[in-house]
């Protein structure tokens, strides 16, 4: 298993992972950010939690929407971005630690590989306090998204009946207005449709700018002059030549077949006989 850096989430977009809508800054080092959508639901309160707007600091003509979290209380809060996983990546979730420091519980959760949807993260306000999410503020993310590639392809299956966990407000009550959203057949990308979540991200203008600088970069490796370029394939090319050639050459040779006769090996020669005169009697008894 391994994380995904920036680059390589890059290059998983359209191929193993789908996610939309890509703003900018949604990918940041080794994760992705997901903001907080307008649809929240406070257990201890039974109820959707209300959408209250205010002039942007840096931006007073424009409107930052947000809502507040009670104090002891959990919030259901449904992401903007829905996401896809092949099955060979997995995501665990982490929690912001600005939104801890002030008061919410860690997150403990994942994204299973094949998911399609939108998350819904349980936010635990512990504090005594109101605590105030902003709605699609990609400088104020509600959690970040690693992802990890599996070591090999997962068996799960991408499940309907659970997509955008609209399962978990089953028995709830004042929950029509959340099921009515996420039910349209606009918003049916949030739901499990991955044709039109890839085609929504696919036609975005922060994925094409993506796409064109993760080429760029990959340009830039091989030398921004095309010749330069075409003579760094060149060099590459010639090398995966020598090393096949190399392997031909000191690669072993095949042992014979079953059926042929062994190759006799030459027997060292053995020393002449020498021939030994025996002594004639007279001759032994002039030596004795």
């Amino acid at each position: 298993m391994s994380v995904l850096s920036e680059r390589d989430i890059i290059g998983e977009l359209g191929r193993g992972i789908l996610f939309h809508p890509l703003k900018p800054g949604s990918i940041k080092a080794c994760s992705l950010c997901l903001t907080a959508s307008e649809y929240a639901y406070a257990l201890g309160q039974k109820r959707r939690l209300t959408i209250q707007t205010e002039p942007k600091k840096n931006k007073p003509s424009e409107e930052q929407k947000f809502f507040l979290i009670p104090p002891r209380d959990t919030a259901l809060v449904w992401t903007d971005e829905s996401i896809w996983l092949s099955s060979y990546l997995y995501c665990p979730i982490y929690s912001r630690v600005g939104l801890v420091s002030q008061g919410i519980g860690h997150i403990g959760t994942r994204v299973n590989p094949c998911w399609s949807g939108v998350l819904c993260i349980a936010l635990h306000n512990l504090s005594d306090e109101e605590i105030r999410i902003n709605v699609r503020d990609i400088n104020e993310p509600i959690a970040y998204l690693m992802v990890d590639r599996l070591a090999s392809k997962s068996s799960t299956n991408s499940n309907i009946d659970i997509s955008a966990r609209l399962d978990v407000l089953r028995g709830r009550s004042n929950t029509n207005e959340i099921y009515d959203f996420f039910n349209e057949r606009d918003n049916r990308w949030m739901t499990g449709d991955t044709a039109l979540l890839r085609k929504l991200m696919q036609d975005s203008d922060e994925y094409k700018k993506l796409k064109i600088g993760i080429h760029q970069i990959l340009l830039l490796r091989l030398g921004a002059d095309p010749m330069t370029r075409w003579t760094a394939i060149a060099a590459i090319a010639a090398l995966l030549t020598a090393i096949i050639t190399a392997i031909q050459v000191f690669k072993p040779s095949s042992p014979s077949s079953p059926g042929s006769p062994p190759t006799p090996t030459p027997a060292t020669q053995a020393e002449p006989t020498q021939t030994v005169t025996p002594l004639k009697p007279s001759e032994f008894d002039s030596h004795a």
